[in-house]
């Protein structure tokens, strides 16, 4: 028998067999590599939309956090600043910072200048505010207080408002309260039909009557020269 025929019977039937469970075999592990790499990808895909899921609400829950400290909204539409009404002014009582209780009645008689402002946590305010408070306590010290009484209504919806702190840092000198004491708005309700907006000044002249509204802030020159008006002086 020579060496060629051994050698194709040696290579017959089992030889085939073999081959092919090998390549059987590097079918399985080649599939099974891609299903790994695939489960992996999509373990990927999944990780990723968890991290972007967090970091949205994380992102969210940080803005409210901050929305919720920032100066609550005061009216709606604002009046345009020195508009004249000549109506009776709406009469209100309020607590001021000292616990003392004050009336807008009480003052009858006298020019009073009411201030509206909101205020956020630890005694955040808006701009207009920071202008207003700087200009009522300039106007304040250049007034005789027979002539004027000044009463700064606080909106401060946060419990830690700090309104004693905005008293310090302004020299505020006259009353100075806040509306959500009580948690309810029954002064700021009462004059936002007459377009207040945050940081509004209302004047009220000697007959209760209201005579302007200041939206957006009015310098102290301005404001001693028509409280001056409204008390004859």
């Amino acid at each position: 028998m020579s060496k060629e025929t051994r050698k194709n019977r040696k290579d017959g039937p089992h030889n085939e067999s073999s081959k092919q469970q090998h390549s059987q075999s590097q079918d399985f592990y080649v599939q099974q590599s891609k299903n790994r790499r695939r489960k992996e990808h999509n373990i990927k895909i999944v990780l990723s939309v968890i991290c972007l899921i967090t970091l949205m609400l994380t992102s969210y829950g940080i803005w409210q956090y901050y929305d919720g400290q920032k100066p609550p909204a005061i009216g709606g539409a604002a009046a345009s600043s020195g508009s004249s009404l000549n109506v009776l002014a709406p009469d209100f009582s309020l607590q001021d910072i000292n616990g003392t209780q004050v009336s807008l009645s009480q003052y009858k008689g006298k020019v009073i200048g009411i201030h509206f402002m909101a205020v956020g946590c630890h005694g955040d305010i808006y701009p207009i505010n920071e202008y207003q408070l700087t200009q009522v306590s300039t106007a304040c010290n250049n007034l005789n207080d027979e002539d004027v009484t000044f009463i700064t209504v606080a909106v401060a919806t946060c419990e830690s408002s700090e309104l004693d702190k905005i008293r310090s840092n302004y020299g505020v000198s006259w009353v100075l309260g806040n509306d959500y004491s009580d948690k309810a708005l029954e002064i700021v309700n009462s004059y936002v039909p007459f377009e207040i907006g945050d940081g509004a000044i209302v004047l009220i002249d000697k007959t209760f009557n209201i005579a302007k509204i200041h939206n957006g802030g009015i310098s102290a020159a301005d404001l001693i020269t028509e409280i001056q008006q409204l008390s004859g002086a």
